[in-house]
């Protein structure tokens, strides 16, 4: 288990050349080729796990199956990941997934949220670099859908802003982040923002 900080900046759109000049001001480097990303979020038909979220509860989860795909995807190249917020720190697990989409009707048992089911997927294209030493990640195209499992995905929306986000390890010093990234530092859940979009009429009823 290994905690560690995260911090996400906003980003907008019109002012996306502003940041890919300050990285190449600051020798950012890429570590990785740009990737198309697609996750499934699970929740309970609560939306617990929205809803902890939103108010901040800890302990409290996020679960996904994620794969990495510019088409459709691939039910048998599957992530199941559980991103956990405690009072110790943050973490993620991850492990391979064999199923199909026929199965997910029978959703995924949690022992915190109970049988969660597939609620939203996520997509988006993602960069990744270094600098001043911190992995960050740029993320664009981002895309909500719901997930139905007849359909497949349906009521499409597009999210209008770029978020960078820096992780690093729980010992990292804070001052010295909010020093060298001058930007916005924002608190923002690509799931959370999806499910008020895909279900508002449930959520705020």
């Amino acid at each position: 288990m290994s905690f560690r900080i995260e911090k996400k900046f906003r980003v907008e759109q019109k002012k996306l050349i502003q940041l890919y000049s300050w990285l190449d001001k600051n020798q950012a480097v890429k570590i990785y080729n740009d990737r198309y990303i697609k996750s499934i979020y699970f929740d309970n038909n609560n939306f617990s796990s929205y809803h902890d979220s939103t108010e901040g509860v800890v302990p409290r989860k996020k679960i996904r199956l994620r794969n990495y795909s510019k088409n459709k995807f691939d039910f048998n190249n599957l992530k199941l990941e559980i991103k956990i917020n405690s009072v110790e720190g943050r973490y993620k697990t991850s492990e391979n997934f064999r199923n199909n989409s026929n199965n997910l009707n029978n959703g995924i048992h949690d022992n915190f949220y109970g049988t969660c089911f597939p609620k939203i997927i996520i997509s988006y294209k993602r960069e990744y670099y270094k600098v001043y030493g911190y992995r960050i990640t740029v993320d664009r195209e981002i895309q909500y859908d719901n997930f139905d499992l007849k359909k497949k995905f349906l009521n499409t929306i597009n999210e209008n802003r770029v978020i960078m986000e820096l992780k690093t390890n729980f010992n990292s010093d804070e001052n010295d982040i909010n020093e060298k990234f001058p930007f916005e530092i924002i608190r923002f859940s690509k799931y959370c923002f999806g499910i008020e979009k895909i279900y508002k009429n449930i959520i705020f009823n």
